[in-house]
């Protein structure tokens, strides 16, 4: 008994987290593809942020999108629970973008490419041209170091900060890992420690999880407001 009760508590941990830890890996597969969908749509909306935000939402609503068929069983529950596929993944889809409004920003997307420079290089009529590029000069223009050709590859790098369930894993995980408050880790590691969602002493246990998905443009691109940069967290 005595041995066992020593053994209990890092018994309990493994199991959780390795439960934690899978729900983390499914979460970062659904990531990959709602990066992929945000990117197919960006290429076929000229790159509009709000294109690219609706197939991100879509692309990452299953990772939500659970629902309970049995009323009596919905109700006993007392929450906000959709009643078949179809409900629960238009709820899954507003929750989604309802986080790129949130207090701390749980969903960031940020345009890698085309940058600032190569509408500066490139942009006619305030847009990235798109038609005929195999016919155009492939020279690499000063400002943005790139041609027309790489000006026509949207490149986009999704950060979501994915909530934790598990009990007790999810604040050893989000207190000492992601923003070390709990240990003396080094700088380099705890690069999130300067981060809102850190500095925010009600923020609930989550964890960043990064995907990246490029595409050409199928149609031309202009500027759009909305997408993410590090300058808004200052």
């Amino acid at each position: 008994m005595a041995e066992f009760l020593v053994i209990l508590p890092v018994i309990l941990l493994l199991i959780f987290g390795a439960i934690q830890f899978a729900l983390i890996f499914h979460a970062k597969i659904t990531l990959n593809y709602a990066a992929f969908e945000a990117v197919r749509y960006g290429s076929l909306g000229q790159g509009r942020f709000n294109e690219v935000r609706e197939g991100f939402a879509r692309g990452l609503a299953p990772l939500y999108s659970y629902f309970e068929s049995d009323d009596h069983i919905r109700k006993k529950r007392k929450g906000n629970i959709a009643g078949d596929q179809i409900e629960a993944y238009q709820m899954a889809r507003n929750r989604v973008y309802n986080e790129f409004d949130s207090r701390n920003r749980l969903v960031r997307i940020e345009r890698l490419n085309p940058t600032d420079s190569s509408f500066l290089d490139f942009a006619s009529d305030e847009e990235i041209p798109n038609d005929n590029l195999m016919y155009r000069t492939s020279r690499m223009e000063e400002k943005s170091q790139s041609s027309i050709q790489d000006a026509n590859l949207l490149h986009l790098r999704v950060t979501y900060w994915y909530p934790l369930y598990v009990p007790l894993v999810n604040k050893l995980i989000f207190n000492t890992f992601i923003c070390c408050k709990t240990v003396d880790i080094a700088d380099s590691f705890c690069k999130w420690s300067e981060d809102p969602v850190c500095m925010d002493k009600n923020q609930e246990p989550v964890i960043p999880l990064t995907a990246t998905a490029v595409m050409r443009m199928q149609t031309p691109l202009v500027k759009s407001d909305g997408y993410f940069n590090k300058n808004q967290l200052k």
